[in-house]
This record gives structure tokens, C-alpha cells and sequence, in this order.
């Protein structure tokens, strides 16, 4: 059980990462990620095996547990809470949101709202459907959106 919450770990810090040459597991994960995980006590040579496995089990195994996982759906569905990178004004058509956590998602609709804030606090869920939609927390406006990386 330890070794599959630690697989699904590692496999939902590398999302946002999957372009890199060579993931990296201290990089991957926030530092109380790091140290909750125990992973700080291992050696180099131990930490470059996790390293090579990460590098193998995104390559090839990472996509079909996103479609299969039922914790990885349970994570999915209860939805993503972050803050808008930098200056928001609202949406006016297709509007990209860099998010603080690496992700960016873009509107699925021209509706036009005007809001100006700074690192505006967001939640994105998910609904029965699979679209996914974006709520600022201040006002309770949302849209719907899809995630870009």
C-alpha cells in the first residue's frame, strides 16, 4: 500500500513536469512533500534509481493509470485549488490562466468578464461530464476551461 501512495505520488508531481530531460524527484515534489515522503534519507545512488525509475514509469506507464486509477480519480474529481500567476482582468474569449502550481488552462467559451486582481485565489473542478470549470473564489464567477499543460 506504501509503495503504490508513493507511486501515485510521484506520478501526480510529474504532471506538470513531463516535458523535462530528466525528472527529478526533489524537483518534483514540494519540500514537505520531500520530507514527509522519507525519501531524504536515502543515498545518491538510491535517489538516481528513483530517478531513472521516474523517467521509465512516465514514459510508459503514468498515462494508463490516469484513465485507469480509481485514486487517481477520486484526487481528479475533488478538484484543483490555486492561485492565477500575476495580474488577472477577467476573461474575454479563448484566455489563458497560468496557474501558481505550473498549470495553465484556457476558457472553452467567448463570454467576456471583467475582474482585475492580483494572484486571485481559484478552484477547478471537475463535473460528471468531464468538463472542468473554473471558480475565482472572491466573486464566484466561474467558466468553463481546459488544461493547456
Amino acid at each position: 500500500m506504501i509503495r503504490y501512495c508513493l507511486a501515485l505520488i510521484m506520478m501526480l508531481a510529474t504532471l506538470p513536469a513531463l516535458s523535462a530531460d530528466d525528472p527529478n524527484i526533489r524537483e518534483l515534489m514540494t519540500t514537505q512533500e520531500f520530507a514527509a515522503s522519507g525519501l531524504s534519507r536515502l543515498s545518491n545512488d538510491e535517489m538516481d534509481a528513483i530517478n531513472r525509475w521516474l523517467a521509465r514509469y512516465t514514459a510508459q506507464d503514468a498515462a494508463e493509470m490516469l484513465n485507469s486509477s480509481p485514486a487517481v480519480s477520486e484526487i481528479e474529481s475533488a478538484g484543483i485549488k490555486s492561485k492565477i500567476d500575476g495580474e488577472f482582468s477577467g476573461w474575454n474569449g479563448p484566455t489563458r490562466f497560468p496557474l501558481k502550481n505550473g498549470q495553465i488552462w484556457e476558457t472553452r467559451s467567448t463570454r467576456r468578464y471583467n475582474y482585475s486582481a492580483v494572484d486571485p485565489e481559484v478552484e477547478i473542478t471537475r463535473n460528471f461530464l468531464g468538463i472542468y470549470r473554473m471558480r475565482l473564489v472572491d466573486t464566484g464567477k466561474a467558466i468553463n476551461v481546459r488544461r493547456i499543460r
